[in-house]
């Protein structure tokens, strides 16, 4: 679940499927990177950084598509 708030209610939405597949294979990734010996901790700083570096690529440049 996803929420949105206002200043006096909170809505609970459903999450998108691609956000679902995301969240799986993400989760199955750190799995296997702990397993190699990275902390939780440096997984989620690198995580957040490459996401961050993607999302500002995309808004400066347009993707080709495949």
């Amino acid at each position: 679940m996803t929420t949105a708030c206002d200043e006096k209610y909170i809505e609970l939405k459903p999450i998108s499927s691609c956000r679902r597949e995301v969240e799986v294979a993400m989760v199955e990734m750190l799995v296997s990177l702990q397993k190699r010996g990275w902390s939780a901790a440096e997984l989620a700083l690198a995580l957040a950084d490459a996401s961050e570096d993607l999302v500002m690529l995309i808004a400066t440049k347009r993707i080709r598509p495949n």
